[in-house]
């Protein structure tokens, strides 16, 4: 199956998406790509702090390294009471408070990608690739237009180093969809991080709202970010990539939202009302 658009019908989507975001109070960026080639991009030009969307980036770049290496996904890494110190979000550490554990790579991938770990976010640069290195891993996939310069306990220390870590829009959802497509990392790590992120547990109230009950799959993962000095949302999140009943791509999506004077509540509402019209438009 081929989702695609006529260009009449995604310039009509198009400029619904530009009137909808123009009318709330953030940043918005879109990439919309169908499985028909169709690309649609709306306030491409901006850079939007990632947040933990690059938890995906990272994900790609770990899975290379151990492919590398010939090393498997049930590699195990240590967990040290030091690994454990902030008191950033981290579901692993609330299990381990003390530390003194091992888990496997794909338990890490399942940290970061389902739950969104920062400090096991932290442990994969450490142990495996560091920031710069997922940024060229990244960048030889041929994507532009993102930037990956500290981690999460960086982010935490000084927020405002979230905006070093950037991406476009387009750029986010073009690394999606050659992922998707099985052109940047081979089995068995595809497998791991695909089905990890059909079972994403964050972010259920942005682009995941309209199919509830739809009988397609979205996988996908989000970025939440800080409350800056006047009171604003620095960034809020979500890219995915939709598959239909039969399992077959209908297309991949990036929202970012960055500065928003809203409630968090009210800006992932942003998110699940863009991934509603997008839904409309190429689904029904």
């Amino acid at each position: 199956m081929a989702i695609g658009c006529n260009p009449t019908s995604l310039d009509s989507l198009r400029k619904n998406l530009q009137d909808y975001t123009n009318g709330v109070d953030a940043t918005v960026g879109i990439a919309v790509i169908t499985s028909g080639g169709d690309t649609l991009t709306v306030n491409n030009g901006v850079h939007y702090p990632m947040m933990s969307v690059f938890k995906f980036h990272q994900a790609l770049g770990v899975s290379a390294f151990l492919a590398e290496k010939q090393l498997p996904l049930d590699t195990k890494i240590e967990v040290r009471a030091s690994d454990l110190q902030t008191d950033t979000w981290s579901p692993l550490r609330d299990k381990y408070p003390d530390g003194g554990v091992e888990i496997t790579v794909a338990e890490a991938l399942g940290y970061t990608l389902q739950q969104s770990d920062n400090l096991v976010c932290d442990m994969l640069f450490d142990r495996f690739v560091d920031t710069d290195g997922v940024e060229a891993f990244i960048k030889r996939q041929g994507i532009e237009g993102v930037a990956i310069r500290y981690n999460e306990v960086d982010m935490y220390g000084d927020h405002m180093l979230s905006y070093a870590n950037w991406s476009t829009p387009y750029a986010a959802a073009l690394l999606l969809d050659k992922f998707i497509d099985g052109k940047v990392i081979g089995e068995p790590y595809y497998d791991c991080i695909r089905d990890l992120m059909l079972g994403c547990e964050t972010g259920v109230n942005r682009l995941a709202r309209p199919f509830e009950g739809s009988g397609y799959k979205l996988g996908h993962k989000t970025g939440s970010g800080y409350v800056d000095a006047a009171g604003r949302l620095m960034a809020c999140n979500d890219i995915g990539f939709v598959l239909s009943p039969e399992g077959k791509k209908a297309y991949v999506i990036a929202v970012f939202v960055r500065d928003s004077g809203l409630t968090e509540k009210e800006t992932e509402d942003i998110i699940a009302t863009v991934s509603s019209m997008v839904k409309e438009a190429l689904l029904e």
